[in-house]
């Protein structure tokens, strides 16, 4: 048995994973982004994706917004780590410390961007999209705080086509073995004189509210706003054993996936079930479809 992660709430141990990092980079690099003298990085998480748009315009300035305290002070140790200068809150500022441009971040709605119209060239959201509780909201927002002829991108592993066809099954066989993980920690409690874990129903958020888009209905969406995409993309990321463990200790999917169950529970059964999981199918990795769209404001 593979040691089983601690339960993580903050999307930390996946956002490090090889396949989610190299992933967010072949997203970055489809679009030229060195001309870009100012991002806005939305759902901004640790700051990986923050890192790669700092990358691919080393003079540029960032600003980056997550609705989780968290992650922000995560996002700062890790970008403080690479040398730059944190501040909190909205400002746009031009500062440079030590010959690197000061990102600024702020805990905030990805939904509700407090800054002037038209102040960025380029604006991301990494994975994060298929979350926000109102769309049309969020296309406004940030069509109005982009440059015309800004870029706006995003991609997203929640979509309408997600899923390559066939690799439902271990989907279904993943969640069988995680309730069997816990049948298997109820007997034990048993054994133990313990009380049995309960599953509370409606106590959690339901697993993915809202509806997946395909590539065309996100392509109508965005022209709706102003934002034309010019390059829609689908991309595989092989997901592997110890991959798909990080996801499970992820606590924020766990509650969804294994709805009504205490979180730590449920992220233990996930990171146990992996491995049966692709036993009982077959391999070591899984394809997982990610969509990528990049936009330009008109």
């Amino acid at each position: 048995m593979s040691e089983i992660q601690p339960v993580n709430t903050t999307y930390e141990p996946f956002s490090r994973e090889p396949e989610y990092v190299e992933a967010n980079r072949a997203f970055i690099e489809r679009q030229d982004l060195s001309g870009v003298d100012r991002f806005l990085d939305l759902a901004c998480g640790t700051a990986t994706v923050s890192e790669l748009l700092l990358a691919a315009s080393p003079r540029a300035h960032l600003n980056g917004i997550d609705l989780d305290p968290q992650q922000i002070e995560l996002a700062t140790a890790h970008l403080q780590s690479l040398g730059y200068t944190v501040r909190h809150g909205h400002e746009l500022t031009d500062d440079y410390v030590n010959d690197k441009p000061v990102c600024v971040l702020a805990v905030g709605s990805a939904d509700e961007l407090p800054f002037p119209d038209a102040s960025f060239d380029c604006v991301t959201i990494a994975n994060a999209i298929h979350m926000m509780p109102d769309r049309d909201k969020f296309l406004a927002a940030v069509s109005r705080v982009l440059k015309p002829g800004g870029v706006f991108g995003f991609n997203s592993s929640f979509y309408a086509g997600t899923f390559p066809e066939g690799t439902e099954r271990w989907y279904q066989r993943w969640l069988q073995e995680a309730l069997t993980a816990v049948d298997r920690m109820n007997q034990q409690r048993e054994a133990a004189g313990q009380p049995r874990i309960r599953r509370v129903r409606g106590k959690t958020r339901s697993a993915f509210k809202n509806r997946w888009l395909n590539a065309d209905e996100w392509t109508r969406a965005l022209e709706s706003h102003g934002l034309k995409p010019h390059d829609v993309h689908q991309r595989v990321v092989m997901m592997d054993r110890r991959c798909m463990r990080a996801v499970g200790a992820y606590g924020g999917l766990a509650e969804v996936l294994m709805s009504g169950y205490p979180v730590e529970v449920a992220s233990q059964a996930l990171q146990e079930a992996v491995d049966p999981a692709f036993d009982a199918i077959g391999g070591d990795a899984i394809p997982k479809n990610w969509l990528e769209v990049w936009a330009t404001k008109g």
